[in-house]
């Protein structure tokens, strides 16, 4: 896999001034980079539009900074620190219960804590031939002992190694958990071997991964109760412990059911060897015990006693800091990035948010930075990196990397793990290829084809030509303080695509509006999915896709409860918040990255709503703009009192005219004839332009549509587009 030249991330997404963010950067190049501090005002970098505006500041990490090549671990595991206990062991078993998902990948680790070094300990595995084990005695000779009885791919087996000392047999075993009648039944065979092995008690042992100069051969797969006995037990006593029947002659048993979202695991044997979870498996799993009776598993953890690892999963690249940045009393809040460039003019950026000081605003209007939803995107794979995607990117001078073709740091929660399963965690502690500025998503349409930081750049950049002061805030700080972020603004700004909440960030917007805060969601299929965030995996988000929504991937029935949290996940409408409830509208429909205009209503002619429309004259408003082509586009919403538009909520206008690529959401439809709201498809297929006031003097201005943003710098902003919400930002500041 090829390299990137010059890469990076930073410790933190947002900060106050006051605040230090730490920088680390891998640089192939022999000579030092060049790293500047930036101020971001725009990131498209389509030639018809404004294209890339960076304010070059003073900061004292500006200069050169020497090149270090970093690597990356990536593959989750656990450790143990055996704490001597195995280094007298004569006679043993190790076993485990497992639900391989690549069983012709070879070699998967189960168990290890082999030391190549002194040639000792054991080694627990699979492959193409069904399980393996290799012990080292401390001598050259090595036994190898496999079962040559292949493995079924996600079904649960028993599975077991044992020596015994008197008779220096070496034993392996596997056994389906249940007795399917399509799966071969118990196998088991041996060897006799010249000495007993030895055991490193300086050597860690591994669950689902195997110790060399890093962590190599990462089992694909869930493992439940990994165990080590201190004797040669036989099968049926294999099987109490591994049901956790019995504990006898238990060295170690470690229970997954206990500490479910925690970053280490239990040990139920007598020297308590906890284990460290590294690199971030996904936890909340079903086990062998799950029968379907309980789907949250808080109620019945014992039936979530396993652990699904990745050789993928990459949870903190932990690269060393190359420089840092204590942000100013007096820098304005804002989006801001370390831009690197090496001697062969590679370049980079690492992004960061500036906001105010809690509590102490330094504008009336703020931006909200969806934080979270670059987050659960960050490094999406569209797997569009095709010729038409290369001219673009060499016609526009547009970043080079792709994750296509670089996907060495994760990809994103719309991919799969290489084993076909979901990714249901994203980590902010790697470099983050899709969230800069000149980043290209869609070849060949209308306008700019950027998505999210690119695209948002064109509400930073309107604001800025247009001379408004603001401050931003992020998911983060919504999460954290709650109403007390925002509740200071007169304004509050969404991006396109606020798609992604928690229970908190959602209720700080929520207690905002009926607070008298006005809200203006410029964005489309927003307050979608509940997600779940945790301080003992800071900075990762946690995503469950249950029953519905339109997904990248479906989570298994029984896995809607979030590990992080315990809470049910899926969709906020699911969980009984429609977005039509915080915004008015709520996602209708997606298509193709194209964009169509917005007709105005009738209603929107009366004079109670002519302040929204001063200085437009035109009927179609929209039909332009960087994202698609037109301002309704991509992924739209729909006002619908029955989700939870305000009943005093007026339609000012609709789009039309979406291609045949516009679909319903899958959750409005019962049948082939029937749709939930009982109207025609056509008809649910649109973005609505909604308003309505709050109590307390507040209101709420949606649109419903992902591309509405990309046609405010249209015409060096001076389009209806722009001036309708010029128009709603002076009325709500002048309230």
């Amino acid at each position: 896999m090829k390299d990137i030249p010059l890469v990076g991330y930073a410790d933190k997404f947002s900060l106050e001034p006051d605040e230090k963010i730490n920088f680390k950067v891998s640089s192939k190049s022999t000579k030092p980079y060049s790293a500047k501090l930036i101020k971001v005002i725009s990131g498209d970098p389509n030639p018809e539009g404004p294209g890339l505006i960076e304010e070059h500041l003073e900061a004292d990490f500006n200069g050169l900074h020497p090149s270090i090549k970093k690597d990356i671990q990536t593959g989750s595991h656990i450790e143990v620190d055996t704490k001597s206990s195995l280094k007298d062991l004569k006679s043993f078993t190790f076993g485990a219960t497992i639900w391989p998902t690549v069983p012709n990948k070879y070699p998967q680790t189960i168990i290890s804590n082999f030391d190549s070094s002194s040639n000792s300990g054991i080694t627990i595995e699979i492959g193409p031939r069904g399980l393996r084990a290799q012990v080292g005695d401390g001598s050259k000779d090595e036994p190898l002992l496999e079962l040559n009885s292949p493995l079924s791919e996600r079904r649960w087996y028993h599975v077991w190694v044992s020596f015994d000392e008197t008779s220096r047999s070496l034993r392996v075993g596997q056994i389906p958990v249940f007795n399917d009648f399509d799966l071969d039944g118990v196998r088991l065979t041996e060897i006799l071997i010249n000495r007993r092995p030895q055991f490193n008690p300086k050597q860690p042992l591994l669950i689902a991964a195997h110790r060399e100069d890093k962590a190599v051969n990462h089992f694909n797969g869930k493992i439940e109760r990994p165990f080590i006995l201190n004797f040669s037990a036989n099968q049926e006593i294999i099987l109490d412990i591994a049901t956790g029947n019995s504990n006898s002659g238990v060295i170690a048993a470690w229970d997954f059911s206990q500490r479910i979202g925690d970053n280490k695991v239990n040990d139920l044997g007598p020297t308590n060897l906890i284990g460290k979870i590294v690199n971030l498996p996904t936890q909340a799993v079903k086990s062998s015990k799950w029968d379907g009776t309980e789907f949250d598993w808080r109620k019945k953890p014992a039936h979530y006693a396993a652990i699904h690892f990745h050789e993928d999963d990459l949870y903190d690249c932990a690269w060393d800091t190359d420089f840092s940045f204590t942000v100013p009393t007096n820098l304005r809040s804002g989006i801001y990035a370390a831009k690197l460039i090496d001697e062969q003019d590679n370049e980079e950026m690492i992004p960061f948010f500036v906001t105010a000081k809690q509590g102490k605003p330094q504008s009336r209007i703020c931006v909200l930075i969806p934080s979270f939803t670059y987050t659960v995107y960050a490094n999406i794979a569209r797997g569009n990196t095709n010729k038409k995607m290369l001219e673009r990117i060499k016609e526009w001078s547009a970043s080079p990397w792709t994750t296509d073709n670089f996907p060495q740091f994760g990809l994103s929660t719309y991919n799969y793990h290489s084993d076909g399963s979901g990714i249901s965690s994203s980590s902010r502690r790697r470099p983050i290829l899709t969230m800069r500025s000149n980043v290209i998503s869609y070849p060949g349409v209308p306008g700019s084809g950027c998505r999210h930081f690119p695209a948002d750049s064109h509400l930073w950049y309107w604001l800025t030509t247009k001379g408004y002061e603001f401050d931003v805030i992020t998911d983060d700080e919504l999460h954290k303080y709650g109403l007390a972020a925002i509740e200071k603004y007169s304004v509050l700004l969404t991006c396109s695509h606020p798609e992604y909440h928690t229970p908190q960030s959602l209720n700080a917007l929520q207690e905002y509006t009926n607070t008298g805060g006005h809200l203006m969601y410029l964005g489309g299929n927003g307050f979608y999915w509940k997600v779940a965030v945790s301080d003992v995996w800071p900075d990762v988000v946690e995503i469950r896709r249950g029953e519905g929504g339109i997904r990248a991937w479906a989570s298994e029935p029984g896995e809607y409860y979030n590990a992080f949290d315990g809470e049910y996940g899926g969709l906020w409408r699911r969980n009984g918040r429609a977005p039509q409830v915080l915004a008015g509208v709520g996602f209708t429909s997606q298509g193709d990255h194209y964009g169509a205009p917005y007709r105005r209503t009738p209603e929107s002619y009366s004079n109670e709503w002519a302040w929204v429309f001063e200085g437009i004259t035109e009927e179609i408003i929209g039909d332009f703009g960087l994202s698609g082509g037109g301002a309704a586009g991509f992924e739209l919403d729909r006002a619908d009192t029955m989700l939870g538009t305000p009943l005093n909520a007026v339609t000012l206008a609709s789009s039309e005219g979406h291609d045949d690529s516009f679909v319903l959401v899958p959750e409005d439809i019962l049948t082939h004839h029937n749709t939930w709201p009982h109207k025609p498809i056509k008809e649910l297929i649109r973005a609505d332009i909604v308003y309505f006031e709050t109590a307390k003097g507040g209101g709420v201005f949606s649109v419903g549509s992902i591309t509405f943003c990309g046609s405010l710098p249209h015409n060096n902003c001076e389009n209806n587009i722009s001036k309708m919400v010029e128009n709603v930002i002076r009325k709500f500041l002048s309230n």
